[in-house]
Order: structure tokens, then sequence, then C-alpha cells
């Protein structure tokens, strides 16, 4: 219990981000595992498109838990009681519990059926399959209960929960795998996360029961009328966003087998740099943008931003610039190991030394969410979220099943190029600072460039499909 403990705010961000380290390298492990021992076939596809969705329905609940339940309920503990926050967030505890337990219940009515609707599996392999999907079903359940109770502790400053959940999820995915990965095949691998959860289950309600006097079953306080405006609001544009999540999953489950495991190692290489750069980057300087926004020094807060978009999002091209030379070799060492099928880590090279140049504009894009939350201007994150989801929805149903896989980094990355450029101006002229803001105007163009520029040598190279 010593990683779960009441922290101040600086301790809070070191513990939680070391956590994080370890947690997200462990999660890579257990990746590299499902491929080493059971390589890239419809099988590994099946897995990884039913954890995937499980985890974008999850986003839907985190984000309503840290968007709007969570505020509320600090401003309750703060503006009334302490007893009466836990009831209103106990009220929620118990509601996701409900939800949980129906949405398993409905999948596993008939799980064929549903599978085959939302995804283009041929129904030979989902059938093949199916009791890997059934077994996959309770982490529904499990990982949204799970979510809201360490969201909960993390409100009371016990930072380390959230990071928590994934080094026990993934510590006991790992273990499994090497222990039982011949006599329980690749169900194995949903097995392992099942006990993770179990696991960070009864931790955090020993905890939560121990160290806050929790009650778990006490009379409801909903407050629906005060959370259903901003609920809403909340919810929108991130649904947009889950929703492009979920488009390509759907279009790559029609592709040969084992391409959609190819791009999703692809995915999980560039979120090392995106989750240890980029997001520790922007937690950090959004308390910056914060403290000055609160002292109203506009002239500090535009020069500030004229040095993080030009000094990290070019650091960032130059980390880009490096794994499109070296993404061929980096997936020879790290997938010329166990089942591995070689042309399917061809597509996963390919795809992670396109895709990496999001990095930058994934950059700014988070860098500007924070100063537009810093000024109370959350309506234009909603407009920012829904220019870039929407535009990669259009790229996605009109580009991908026309000129094929290899389009998928533009249809991802052209988006983003978009809405920051659009931001890019719009600052400008809200920080008034033309001076300071001309350079970060310069710095998109020629990042765009550089990027247009190696996208174009690939696919002169290799061709569109």
């Amino acid at each position: 219990m010593h990683l779960l403990k009441s922290e101040n705010y600086r301790r809070g961000i070191i513990s939680s981000s070391l956590l994080n380290v370890g947690g997200k390298s462990v999660a890579f492990l257990q990746q590299w595992l499902i491929g080493f021992y059971f390589g890239t076939h419809s099988d590994t596809d099946v897995f990884f498109f039913t954890y995937n969705i499980i985890l974008f329905l999850s986003y839907f609940f985190l984000n309503f838990t840290t968007a709007v339940l969570i505020p509320e309920g600090m401003k309750i503990r703060v503006r009334e009681s302490d007893e009466k926050s836990k009831q209103f967030l106990n009220t929620y505890i118990q509601f996701y519990v409900v939800v949980g337990v129906l949405l398993v219940l409905l999948s596993l009515f008939d799980t064929g059926r549903v599978f085959a609707f939302i995804s283009e599996f041929p129904t030979e392999v989902i059938a093949d399959n199916i009791t890997l999907i059934r077994w996959c079903l309770p982490i529904i359940f499990l990982n949204i209960v799970v979510t809201i109770m360490s969201e909960i502790l993390a409100s009371y400053k016990y930072f380390t929960a959230p990071n928590l959940i994934t080094l026990v999820n993934y510590v006991c995915g790992v273990a499994f795998i090497v222990l039982f990965h011949d006599s329980l095949g690749i169900n194995v691998v949903a097995l392992g996360l099942i006990v993770g959860y179990v696991v960070n289950l009864v931790i955090f309600t020993y905890f939560m029961r121990k160290m806050l006097k929790w009650k778990f079953f006490i009379r409801p306080l909903g407050r629906v009328k005060s959370i259903l405006g901003s609920g809403i609001y909340a919810q929108l544009g991130h649904t947009v966003y889950l929703v492009a999540l979920y488009v390509p999953q759907n279009l790559f489950s029609q592709l040969p087998s084992g391409t959609l495991t190819a791009i999703n190692f692809a995915d999980k290489l560039i979120s090392i740099p995106s989750i240890f750069l980029v997001a520790q980057i922007t937690k950090v300087m959004s308390i910056k943008i914060n403290n000055l926004v609160s002292a109203n020094q506009f002239s500090e807060l535009s020069r500030l931003m004229k040095r993080l978009v030009t000094g990290v999002s070019y650091g960032l091209t130059v980390v880009a610039i490096g794994v499109f030379f070296l993404s061929g070799p980096v997936i020879d060492l790290l997938f010329s190991w166990g089942n591995y099928d070689m042309s399917a880590m061809s597509i996963t090279a390919r795809i992670l030394s396109t895709m990496i140049f999001y990095l930058p504009f994934g950059f700014m894009f988070a860098l500007y969410g924070s100063l537009f939350n810093s000024l109370k201007k959350q309506r234009y994150v909603f407009y920012m979220q829904l220019l870039t989801q929407g535009l990669m929805l259009i790229f996605y149903f009109f580009i991908i099943p026309r000129f094929g896989l290899f389009t998928y980094p533009v249809c991802r990355i052209a988006p983003y190029v978009i809405a920051t450029g659009v931001v890019a101006c719009g600052s400008v002229l809200m920080l008034r600072n033309k001076a300071e803001m001309r350079s970060v105007l310069l710095c998109h163009l020629s990042i765009t460039i550089v990027a247009a520029i190696f996208l174009a040598v690939d696919w002169y190279t290799f061709g569109w499909v």
C-alpha cells in the first residue's frame, strides 16, 4: 500500500510520472510477448480489436468522470461536506456497476451477432475466436468501475492510483502469458487482464474503506440537473473523438489476417514518445500557463508559447526524422524473434516511419488545448476536437478505401495539421503579440512542409498500397 499515499502536487507529478513510465513499459512488454508467442494472425487481430473497442468504450466513461463528476464532487466537498461529496460520487460508482454489468450481459446474449455488427471480420474468424471474445467482455465492467475509483482516489491526492491500474494489469498480463501460453493459448491474454483488474478492484475497495472511510451502500445523491449541461457538452466532442478511433479499427478488420495486429504494434510504438515526451511536457507546462493567465502576464505567455511551440515542436520533428530512417532496423531488432510474421512487421515499420510525424502536431494540439482551458475558452477546445475528428472521419471514409492502407498516417496527421494551423492563427489575435506568434506560424508551416516531403518520399518509394 506504500504506492497509494496522499501527496502534494509536485511530489504527485513526479511519483505518478515514474509509475506511468513503469506501467507503460510493462504494457509494451505484454504487447511484445503476444506477438512473440502467438504471432500476427486472425486470433491476435480479434483480440486487439476487441480490447481496443473496450478501451474506447471506457474512455467515454473516463471522460465523463474526469470532466464532470470529479470537479462536481470536489466542489461539493469544499462548499458542503466530504460526506455529501462521497454520497454523490458513490452514486455514480453504483451507476457504473449497473451499466457495466448490463453491457456485459447484452454482449454475452448473442456475442457472435454483436461482434459481426461492429466489425468486418469473416464469420468463420468470429466463430473460431468466440471464446476469446467472451473472455474479454468482463473487462468492460471491471475497467469502468476500477477507473472511477482510481480517479476518486486521485481527487483525494492519491495521484498514483490511475497509473497503478496500468502497472498491476500488465504485470498480471505478462505473468499469465509467460506461465500459461502453452496450456491456455491466446485466451491467456484476456485472463491475465481480468486478474489484474480484479486485483485493482480489491486494492481500491479496501483502501477506500480503510483510509477514506468510504461507504459503498448509502443513499444515492445524483444531482443530475447540476451535471447535465456540462456533461452533455463534455461528451459531445469526445463522442466524435471515439468514433474517429473506432472507424479505422473497423476498416482494418476487413484486411488480410495479421494486418490489424501489425498496425496496433505501430500505434503502440508511437505512443511511447507521445506519452513520455508530449504528455509529460504538456502536463508540466499547463501549470505554468495557468499561473501566467492568473497573473494576467499575457506578454510572457506569448513568449512562453513561442518557445514551446518552436523549441519542442522542432525537437519532436527531429525525433520523427530519426524514426523515419531507423524504423526498419528498430522493427527488425524488436520483432525478429519468436513467432512474428515478418511480412506483417514490414507493415508495422512503414506505418511507424510515417505516422511518427504526428508527434509535433499532437504536441501543438495538446498545448493549445491547455492554453484555451486556462483562458476559460473550453468551447474552443470543443471546436478543435470537432474540427479534427470530423475531418479525420471524412478522410478515413473517402481516402483509405480508395487509396489503401498506407494512407492511414496522412488521414491521421492531416486533420491535426489543419486544426493546429487554424488555432495558431487564432492565437495570434487572442494573445495580441503578433511578432511572437508569427514565429509560431512559421514553425507550423516549416514542420508541415518537412512532414509532407517525407510522406511523399515514402509514397514515391513504396506506392500507395
